[in-house]
């Protein structure tokens, strides 16, 4: 407050580029051990849509604070455009030096979408500038669990699951290790314990809750409907049913090099002998959940795990007449029967 009241006074006596000129108001300092979020400064954003921006983020309290900060200080046409990381319940004035700045830390910047298998996330770490593929594959072998997620983690089970999908902005030169427990830092961060406690409610213990997520996400395409395709796989897992997910069908394939080569991590048109596959990934022969998860999932899959919809529904297949990506679901074989019939490909 004392900043603003002696700008306002000083802006009381003359224009904000007479008081400021170029300088730029000494930072305030960020209290110590705030959470940090990713922030993509557009070209041409107004000091207005920052401070709006900054405001939904937490990175300030006010962003209208923000924006009379920027025009007492002259500092409108000097917002600097690229990806920044900013530190949650930040001083307005430090957010200001750090978005105005000419001279910024070079970083690197990469997104992971929901639902890919870790050797695709090392091709898009690898084309971002996180060193080689081999040093983020390298870097996932070697890396450890925090405690209560390593606790659930069956023996020689790698991390495929583990690393959350998300953007992230790190200075440049930082390594495949640094971007990777990073990563899992952040799962561990957003897979909370409420989570993790409602998911033991329905039978989960994490490693299994992540599993379960991770098929949810290869099966689901809108999200309204991944607490209902998680029901109804606990339905399944109730009756000791195969889960029948083509999705583990097509990791167990993908764990031939030769199929990969030939078909990509997610072969399309399986065949007979593909869901004869004998691995235990392979849920269409094989009853329960997989060893583990198939690929990376997202937050909005690991709630659905934790909080699945209650229904009768045992079945669901892609609504091919409305091509959205949504899915007709049916209680009993006769009537899944018939939407595959009239529903389906």
């Amino acid at each position: 407050m004392a900043l603003i009241a002696l700008l306002a006074a000083y802006f009381v006596a003359a224009t904000p580029a007479a008081v400021l000129g170029d300088r730029v108001v000494e930072p305030l300092a960020a209290s110590p051990g705030n959470d940090t979020v990713p922030y993509t400064l557009k070209e041409g954003s107004s000091a207005g849509q920052v401070g709006d921006d900054l405001e939904r983020l937490g990175v300030v309290r006010s962003g209208r604070q923000f924006q009379v900060l920027v025009s007492l200080m002259g500092l409108q046409d000097r917002l600097s455009a690229g990806d920044y990381e900013l530190a949650k319940d930040s001083a307005a004035a430090t957010v200001i030096e750090q978005v105005t700045v000419k001279q910024m830390v070079p970083t690197l910047k990469v997104t992971f979408p929901e639902g890919i298998r870790i050797e695709e996330m090392a091709m898009l770490a690898a084309e971002a500038g996180f060193g080689s593929r081999q040093e983020f594959l390298d870097a996932v072998a070697s890396a450890k669990l925090p405690p209560d997620l390593a606790a659930t983690l069956p023996p020689g089970q790698g991390l495929q699951g583990y690393l959350f999908p998300d953007t992230y902005i790190l200075p440049a030169g930082a390594s495949a290790a640094a971007l990777v427990t990073l990563m899992i830092e952040t799962l561990n961060e957003r897979f909370t314990p409420e989570l993790r406690a409602a998911a033991l409610g329905q039978g989960l213990n994490p490693h299994q809750a992540l599993t379960l997520a991770s098929i949810v996400e290869r099966e689901a395409v809108l999200a309204e409907e991944r607490p209902r395709i998680a029901g109804v796989f606990y339905n399944r897992l109730a009756e000791g049913d195969l889960l029948g997910a083509d999705p583990t069908t097509q990791f167990a394939v993908a764990l031939d090099p030769a199929s990969v080569e030939k078909y990509g991590w997610w072969k399309k048109g399986l065949t007979i002998d593909d869901l004869e596959n004998p691995s235990k990934y392979n849920t269409r022969l094989v009853p329960g959940l997989p060893p583990g998860p198939i690929t990376n999932p997202g937050l909005a899959s690991i709630e659905a795990v934790a909080h699945p919809e209650k229904t009768k529904f045992y079945y669901f297949v892609a609504d091919s007449l409305k091509k959205d990506g949504s899915h007709v679901f049916a209680e009993t074989l006769a009537e899944h029967e018939q939407n595959k019939a009239r529903y389906g490909q």
